[in-house]
């Protein structure tokens, strides 16, 4: 089977729940300019940041959404992924997250390094700014900036540096990382496992911290063109 010639769209997003507003008819406006633009893509299938346990529920509020019996929820996953699932016709939502036990939290390795190497967690953080939404950008423009190469590449050198926290034999950084870095290759691992054709045009709508790790899987994989998302969000 030729899956090189497979389309997959890594789509970095924001968490929606997180923020207050969105519910207002300018912003409900802005994701549906947003949807639009996704349409352009025409995806065959569309993958998101749930783990597939949760696929009959997450399949199931979708039925309800086609027949008009559910309203969305403010969360990414129904507001983006069912609006543009309708849209193209589709009959389920792909769910390919991983969420198994990490050795150490994230925060509990911040606050190691906080306390006995400063100066490194100064270094990762140098020059690291988080992109925000604000009452005068759009939608579009948030995602445009969060999926800005010049912003994955900026996050992608964090995660990896976060690897050099700990010393020998008392390797902090990894105790969470390794969880981080199997998470990703899992998605990775069952983004591929929805190609069935060189025809497939899968879009991933997963959140920005994930979206550049599985975006270098793929395209370092070599069995599907990576396709990136400013070509459709511009």
């Amino acid at each position: 089977m030729k899956w090189e010639k497979a389309k997959v769209l890594v789509l970095g997003t924001f968490h929606m729940f997180e923020h207050e507003g969105l519910n207002s008819e300018k912003r409900q406006t802005e994701i549906q300019e947003l949807v639009s633009k996704l349409a352009e893509f025409q995806p065959t299938k569309i993958a998101v940041e749930m783990i597939p346990e949760d696929s009959e529920f997450v399949n199931e509020k979708y039925k309800q959404y086609k027949l008009a019996t559910y309203k969305l929820e403010m969360n990414e996953i129904f507001q983006v992924g069912f609006r543009l699932g309708l849209r193209m016709g589709h009959e389920q939502i792909y769910p390919t997250d991983w969420m198994g036990e990490s050795e150490m939290d994230y925060s509990e390795v911040e606050s190691w390094a906080k306390e006995n190497q400063p100066e490194l967690l100064n270094e990762i953080y140098k020059e690291f700014i988080i992109p925000e939404l604000t009452d005068s950008k759009s939608i579009l423009d948030y995602y445009k900036e969060l999926n800005n190469p010049s912003w994955l590449n900026m996050l992608h050198k964090m995660y990896v540096n976060v690897a050099r926290i700990g010393d020998f034999n008392n390797y902090i950084g990894m105790k969470w990382l390794s969880w981080w870095y199997k998470r990703n290759l899992i998605m990775f691992a069952n983004l591929t496992r929805l190609i069935d054709s060189e025809e497939e045009r899968i879009l991933f709508i997963v959140g920005g911290s994930h979206s550049t790790i599985v975006h270098k899987f793929l395209e370092e994989s070599e069995i599907c063109e990576v396709i990136q998302p400013l070509s459709y969000l511009s």
